[in-house]
């Protein structure tokens, strides 16, 4: 009876440690890319479901290597309902904990095109883990229902 006691104990711990990220990069929400001092957001529009989607087959890919290739671009905060995850990319990678994945090359330019796109556009360095919090709290309320701007999906 311990014995299951202890593994039911260390399952909910297990568990309990990642409930403030998002499980996974498909259940964001929102999507803040942090680059050259701004935070870009993304939601509800046709950039936000591909870049979500680019970085979901980035996340599938991903060996279970620790450390990251070089510096990382861009830092990417995923927001949803079970709190924020970081996602870092890089020339042709993206890590997330304790994980690297190569990014294949269109991929990797389809990212960057999307970034690009909306350089100047974001918010600046100083209000970014504002923007992040009010986004979470936005979308923790029990009536958030993500919206679906874009037509094509």
């Amino acid at each position: 009876m311990s014995r299951a006691v202890f593994i039911a104990v260390s399952l909910l711990l297990m568990l309990g440690s990642r409930a403030d990220e998002v499980s996974s990069v498909g259940d964001a929400q929102q999507i803040v890319v942090i680059r050259n001092g701004e935070g870009i957001h993304y939601a509800h529009g046709c950039a936000f479901y591909e870049l979500r989607d680019l970085l979901s087959e980035g996340v599938d890919g991903a060996s279970r290597e620790v450390g990251t290739p070089d510096t990382p671009l861009f830092e990417v905060r995923l927001i949803g309902k079970s709190g924020v995850s970081t996602v870092y990319v890089g020339d042709h990678w993206m890590s997330t904990e304790g994980r690297v994945a190569v990014l294949a090359s269109a991929t990797y330019d389809q990212i960057l095109k999307l970034v690009a796109k909306r350089k100047g556009g974001g918010v600046p360095e100083s209000r970014i883990e504002k923007s992040v919090q009010v986004a979470l709290s936005k979308i923790k309320r029990p009536t958030y229902v993500e919206e679906n701007r874009c037509p094509h999906r």
